[in-house]
């Protein structure tokens, strides 16, 4: 039976949209709705980190990503109506084969206006106002009857991935199950507003308390602020400029700290979920439709981002019929097992955030420092890996990176002379062998036919430091730029890989 697109994305946030770019940058036609009349507003996740950087690189927006943010952190941190802490840390530099060391800081929405952007370069953009009613599956697609405008429409797709949220109706609509807890006593009231009376205007203010938080995070370039403040249980509360004033000074301890008109006002209730499934036949959940976390170590967007870098270029193998018997299997076989630490480490986030009483406050005073040098070291360190995943050959040992890692950046200079990044290689459609031979040099195919390739040059080893292989070893990197095998040139095992990919 005959399709009017082959992929169709539910929900236009950084998931889908993400996803969205990769499809049709892979030749795939896709269509992508969001029930919203238009782009939402609102800065909610706030931290870009440098996995969902490499994942921009690809999409080639990493630049323009970098530029609209913000990539050094001033802190001030208050416990109670004291300050306990002032830093500053600058950004940690980029080396060859880390491009992207450290998170950055841009709104949300910022995130995806850069993203639909890049859409339209590609050729697609956003049906917005249109919302799926109906959902249907049989061998051979998926027929999803969509509303906009008071108007029913019946679209016909070969797979159709849920991007919707929290509240996602493709998940409602497959019967799959969000087991998890909400927790209604705990809350905040988020708002972007211009701050008056807070210094330094460039400093992120963090107050903690015994089971209250108040944070007030400027956005880059912009005099707007994000302002999230603890509701106490059992309060109700009406977002307003009102309460939201309120609230601050009970949490501050200030009555100095005045807002403008606010853009955006929320109240946000603490759920901590996991679908009991990614996939149901031909369709998939993505993003906040498979999880939902705390927001402390923004985890929401970043995962969402790389479920949908995990899970298009297999669809674009399954949509041109390429794609091995069980390859679409592995998308939940390596991202919910990375949901399920995300949901981990963001609670562990949160229970951190709630300060011991205040007979302990001088201890915090001295542990203040160090333990945000370790968050600020986790959170460079947000690459998930698939060790154990079902893709992952890993038969040669003694190597610095493993399959299943991400595969590390570095430069090449090419046969005519001109350098090269390994990203840029990445960034091809296809597989990206990398052989290493005894001579500095690097054979580079893709996708592999497992010849020799092209040679290119690696003067100082640098690359071949990197990936921490000896001579003779060959290094097959996904379409997502993840190792999948790191095998002797001459071994088994790489003839015998790609069979478990490509059909």
């Amino acid at each position: 039976m005959s399709t009017d697109t082959d992929v169709l994305v539910v929900g236009a946030g950084p998931t889908g949209l993400t996803l969205a770019c990769d499809l049709v940058r892979r030749g795939i036609i896709c269509r992508i709705i969001d029930r919203s009349p238009g782009p939402q507003e609102g800065s909610r996740g706030f931290g870009v980190k440098p996995r969902t950087l490499a994942v921009f690189d690809a999409l080639d927006i990493a630049d323009t990503v970098i530029q609209a943010a913000r990539a050094d952190t001033h802190l001030r941190v208050y416990l109670g109506t004291d300050p306990i802490y002032t830093g500053r840390s600058e950004p940690a530099a980029p080396t060859a084969d880390t491009p992207y060391p450290g998170p950055v800081s841009l709104p949300q929405s910022r995130t995806e206006a850069i993203l639909r952007a890049r859409l339209a370069e590609l050729g697609e953009s956003v049906r917005f106002g249109s919302c799926l009613t109906g959902l249907d599956q049989d061998a051979d697609g998926v027929t999803a009857t969509i509303a906009t405008d008071g108007e029913e429409e019946t679209l016909r797709a070969a797979y159709l991935v849920g991007c919707d949220g929290g509240g996602s109706t493709v998940r409602k609509l497959l019967g799959i199950g969000f087991p998890g807890r909400t927790e209604e006593d705990m809350r905040a009231l988020l708002a972007d507003v211009e701050v008056h009376g807070l210094e330094p205007r460039d400093a992120v203010h963090l107050w903690l308390g015994a089971r209250r938080m108040m944070a007030v995070r400027p956005w880059p370039g912009a005099a707007t602020s994000q302002v999230v403040t603890s509701i106490a249980p059992g309060r109700t509360v009406e977002p307003s400029v009102g309460e939201l004033t309120r609230l601050v000074a009970e949490h501050s301890g200030r009555d100095d700290i005045r807002f403008g008109t606010p853009t955006w006002l929320s109240v946000w209730r603490y759920n901590l979920r996991l679908a009991d499934r990614y996939r149901s036949g031909r369709a998939f959940l993505a993003g906040d439709a498979a999880h939902v976390h705390s927001p402390f170590g923004a985890y929401g967007m970043n995962t969402g981002v790389q479920d949908a870098y995990n899970l298009g270029w297999k669809l674009a193998l399954a949509v041109r019929g390429r794609a091995a018997p069980g390859l679409l299997d592995t998308y939940e076989a390596e991202r919910r097992p990375a949901g399920q630490a995300a949901l981990d480490a963001s609670d562990r986030g949160l229970s951190s955030a709630v300060t011991p009483p205040r007979v302990l406050r001088p201890v915090v005073r001295h542990l203040i420092g160090p333990l945000l040098s370790r968050m600020r070291a986790g959170g460079r360190d947000d690459h998930p890996t698939y060790h154990d995943g079902p893709l992952g050959v890993q038969a040669s040992r003694r190597t610095r990176v493993r399959a299943g890692d991400p595969a590390p950046d570095g430069v090449l200079t090419t046969p005519r002379g001109d350098r090269i990044h390994l990203y840029d290689l990445y960034r091809a459609p296809g597989f990206t062998s990398l052989s290493f031979d005894r001579e500095r040099q690097v054979y580079v195919t893709t996708p592999p036919d497992y010849t020799r390739g092209t040679g290119h040059d690696d003067p100082d080893g640098t690359v071949r430091d990197a990936f921490g292989v000896r001579p003779g070893t060959t290094v097959v990197i996904r379409p997502d730029g993840y190792i999948g095998l790191i095998a002797p040139t001459s071994g088994p095992e790489l003839p015998a890989y790609l069979p478990r990919v490509l059909r």
